[in-house]
C-alpha cells in the first residue's frame, strides 16, 4: 500500500478489526509534513505561501500545519479539492502576503477540525511507528514514513519475502535518466522546464512519477493543456 496520511488510517483500522494470518501487507507509507518542513529548512524555499490539503488535515488536523506561518513567517490555509474551498484558501493565503502578516486559516472547515480525526490517529498509533523513510529522487526524510510496529510485523510483506535487496531498493529511488521530477516536487522547475516533458513523457507513456500519477505536478499542468 502506498500512500499519505489519509490512506494509511484506514489500513490501521483493517489491522486492528483483524485480518486473515496470510495476509501480507507491502506498506509505503509517508508523512507529509515533514516534507514540507525539509523544503522549507532549505537554503531557498522559492514560495510566499502554501494550501496545505486538506484530506491530511481531515486525519491529522489543521493545527499540524501551523509550524509553516509560526516557524517560518509563511502565510498558510487548509483546502479541500472543491472549487469554493481552493478559491478561499488561495484569497486567504494572497491577503495574508499583501497585508504583511503569516497565519493559518481553514477553509475546509466542514471536514477538517484543529485536532484531526483522533480515532484515526489512535488507530495509527495501535499499528503503525514512524520512521526515517526514502523519497524517490530526494533521499531519505527523517521521521517520514510509516512502518508496521511490532505487534503487526509479522504481516510485513519485506519481512515474510525476499522482494527486493538494498541495492535493489537504492535504484529504486532513483529517477529515470534525464527526468527532473525532484526539482520538480522540490519547486525548483516547473513541470514543462524538465527536457523530458512532452518530449517522450506524457501521461500515455510517463517517464517519472510526477508524470505517472494523476495527482503529479507534470500530469496536471499536462491535463491543463500545458504542452511545452
Amino acid at each position: 500500500m502506498a500512500g499519505f496520511e489519509t490512506t494509511t488510517a484506514p489500513l490501521a483500522a483493517m489491522l486492528l478489526e483483524g485480518v486473515p494470518d496470510n495476509l501480507s501487507i507491502l506498506l509505503s507509507a509517508r508523512l507529509t509534513w515533514p516534507a514540507v518542513a525539509m523544503l522549507l529548512e532549505s537554503d531557498s524555499p522559492d514560495f510566499d505561501a502554501l494550501v496545505a490539503p486538506g484530506h491530511v488535515a481531515a486525519i491529522m488536523g489543521a493545527e499540524q500545519w501551523r509550524f509553516v506561518s509560526e516557524q517560518h513567517g509563511i502565510a498558510s490555509a487548509v483546502a479541500g479539492f472543491a472549487a469554493e474551498s481552493l478559491l478561499a484558501a488561495l484569497y486567504s493565503t494572497l491577503r495574508q502576503v499583501m497585508d504583511g502578516r503569516a497565519t493559518l486559516e481553514n477553509c475546509y472547515g466542514e471536514v477538517v477540525r484543529d485536532e484531526g480525526n483522533q480515532t484515526a490517529q489512535q488507530m495509527m498509533m495501535q499499528t503503525l511507528e514512524v520512521v526515517d523513510a526514502p523519497w524517490r529522487g530526494i533521499g531519505t526524510i527523517a521521521n517520514s514514513g510509516y512502518q508496521l510496529n511490532t505487534d503487526f510485523q509479522h504481516h510485513d510483506a519485506c519481512q515474510r519475502f525476499a522482494i527486493v535487496t538494498d541495492a535493489q531498493r537504492r535504484r529504486a529511488g532513483e529517477m529515470p535518466p534525464g527526468c527532473d521530477c525532484a526539482q520538480v516536487l522540490l519547486g525548483k522547475k516547473q513541470p514543462n522546464q524538465c527536457t523530458l516533458y512532452g518530449e517522450g513523457c506524457h501521461p500515455q507513456s510517463p517517464v517519472g512519477p510526477c508524470m505517472v500519477s494523476d495527482e503529479g505536478a507534470c500530469h496536471i499542468w499536462w491535463s491543463g493543456g500545458v504542452r511545452g
